[in-house]
């Protein structure tokens, strides 16, 4: 089991209660390692020097270095969109262990190319898809149509009977947000998922006014997000969708500098004629800024 090591690393270094608790949790080393003490502390409910104590004795077992030319030749599962134009432009699509944002105006394509992207997941690897057992659904908005995903399932050659490995969760305000994504991140930690999508995540702190609240706002939303680089970090493709406002003439992304660097890729969409849409990689953490096109039909989300 993934808890053994640390175990074995913290008996007699830590009360055995403190051991117990991480067992419950079904916590692993490379989950702990990139949490703060203060996100271990609560995790576990125990004292914040404790975890700081078991925050040291775990990295220094935990550090190992690598070679670059090792990291070039390790093979990541990558999740294809299944759009020619867009794989192109994402190099294979989104790897695994990556957060993805996707913002634009109403109306954009948000939430189809998120439908898509679920149910892919489900597909074979060899199929472009991820193997998993389950997708993860995190609807904010009401914005989950179970008769518009099962146009993609088919789509992609799936079956009705796929519906089924698809678990929604509801989370309209931030406090639901941040059971729904705990809710994934022991679906992640059971291997049930490698996928989650939350469309939308700003969708949940509107009820936030002015610069008041800004601060509250932020610090809620930054909670979400750990949740959210713990899921990714332990295996997962992570889709976020993000609402867009105007600033001038430019259309950015809603939730400032606390969202905008969390994402390894943002992408950007603008819906024009004929149902095409526009997807621009404004920002990635291993890719070049670029353009890709898709059209949204009846049927789905199809090449031009």
């Amino acid at each position: 089991m993934k808890e053994d090591r640390v175990i074995e690393i913290l008996k007699g270094k830590v009360p055995d209660v403190v051991i117990s608790k991480i067992l419950r949790r079904g916590l692993s080393l490379e989950e702990i390692v990139v949490m703060s003490d203060l996100e271990l502390a609560e995790e576990l409910g125990i004292d914040k020097g404790i975890a700081s104590e078991i925050l040291r004795t775990l990295s220094k077992e935990f550090l190992k270095p690598i070679t670059a030319d090792e990291l070039l030749t390790r093979r990541k599962t990558v999740l294809s969109s299944g759009i020619r134009d867009l794989d192109r432009l994402l190099n294979g699509g989104l790897p695994v262990n990556t957060i993805t944002g996707i913002y634009g105006p109403p109306g954009s394509g948000k939430t189809q190319l998120s439908l898509q992207f679920t149910a892919r997941s489900l597909l074979d690897l060899d199929k472009g898809g991820l193997s998993t057992r389950e997708a993860i659904f995190i609807d904010s908005e009401g914005s989950f149509e179970p008769r518009r995903s099962l146009d993609f399932l088919k789509l992609n050659g799936l079956k009705e009977e796929d519906l089924s490995r698809i678990r929604v969760l509801s989370a309209p305000g931030p406090y639901q947000l941040k059971e729904s994504l705990r809710y994934a991140l022991d679906f992640v930690r059971k291997d049930i998922t490698r996928f989650v999508c939350i469309d939308s995540i700003s969708h949940p702190f509107k009820r936030y006014k002015g610069f008041r609240e800004l601060y509250k706002r932020q610090s809620e939303l930054q909670e979400s997000l750990n949740i959210l680089k713990r899921i990714a970090e332990l295996g997962a493709v992570v889709i976020a969708t993000i609402h867009a406002t105007k600033w001038g003439k430019e259309v950015i992304s809603v939730g400032g500098s606390v969202l905008g660097h969390i994402p390894q890729n943002m992408l950007h969409l603008r819906r024009v004629r004929e149902n095409i849409v526009i997807v621009t990689l404004e920002d990635s953490s291993y890719l070049p800024r670029g353009q890709a096109a898709f059209r949204i039909t009846k049927y789905g989300i199809e090449d031009i």
